[in-house]
């Protein structure tokens, strides 16, 4: 799956991040709920790293 602009993985990081504190916010503390909140997490620090990583790479190109 490769997007055409960088800029998407950076804005689904944050939304990921976003639903994370929400989810985290208001449910209890189950087990599930936790797992979905890791997922989520782990999904905004992998969108934004990826972002980073991209971007530097193409300001090394230039």
């Amino acid at each position: 799956m490769k997007l055409k602009k960088n800029e998407n993985l950076l804005v689904l990081g944050m939304y990921s991040l976003i639903i994370a504190f929400v989810l985290e916010m208001a449910s209890s503390n189950s087990p599930v709920a936790n797992i979905i909140v890791l997922l989520f997490l782990g999904l905004a620090i992998y969108s934004n790293a990826r972002y980073v990583i991209l971007t530097s790479l193409e300001k090394k190109k230039v």
